[in-house]
């Protein structure tokens, strides 16, 4: 069974919206897609590639930095003083045993996603993702309370 899992990320920023769209259809690559629209429809800005996942966080803090260093030398653009800290194991691959207990988790019904991920060291965004991966509903709000029954 192939497993095929989407993100996508909008944003305003000034006049343009921005949208990212992230998918993985295998466990070896994922490919990003980004486009930049002003309000009337015109695309200012498009692009896509293609990495492997054991590189998403190293190619993600390249692009930033990049982008970022750009800016201060053009002048533009504003900078955020609060740059997060990758989680731990972000963009790590999942052990199976990791995705036995991640099930037992979340079937036990006790631990929020925001638990979860800290206890994996990993995003919200990755234990949802990976959730679905494992054929779980991350939006499930009835996980855990379920009556098991004999047919």
């Amino acid at each position: 069974m192939r497993t095929s899992v989407q993100v996508r990320g909008e944003e305003e920023i000034g006049d343009r919206s921005y949208a990212v769209h992230v998918q993985m259809d295998t466990d070896l690559s994922v490919t990003v897609q980004l486009e930049a629209q002003l309000p009337d429809g015109a695309v200012v800005a498009e692009g896509s590639f293609i990495l492997p996942v054991t590189d998403l966080i190293a190619a993600g803090q390249l692009i930033e930095a990049t982008l970022r260093g750009l800016a201060t030398v053009r002048g533009g653009g504003r900078v955020s003083s609060k740059s997060r800290q990758a989680p731990a194991n972000a963009g790590t691959p999942w052990s199976s045993e990791q995705d036995d207990e991640l099930r037992r988790l979340w079937t036990d019904g006790v631990q929020p996603i925001t638990e979860l991920g800290h206890h994996f060291g990993r995003s919200r965004a990755a234990i949802k993702a990976r959730l679905t991966h494992l054929g779980l509903d991350p939006d499930d709000p009835d996980r855990g309370h379920r009556e098991i029954t004999n047919p």
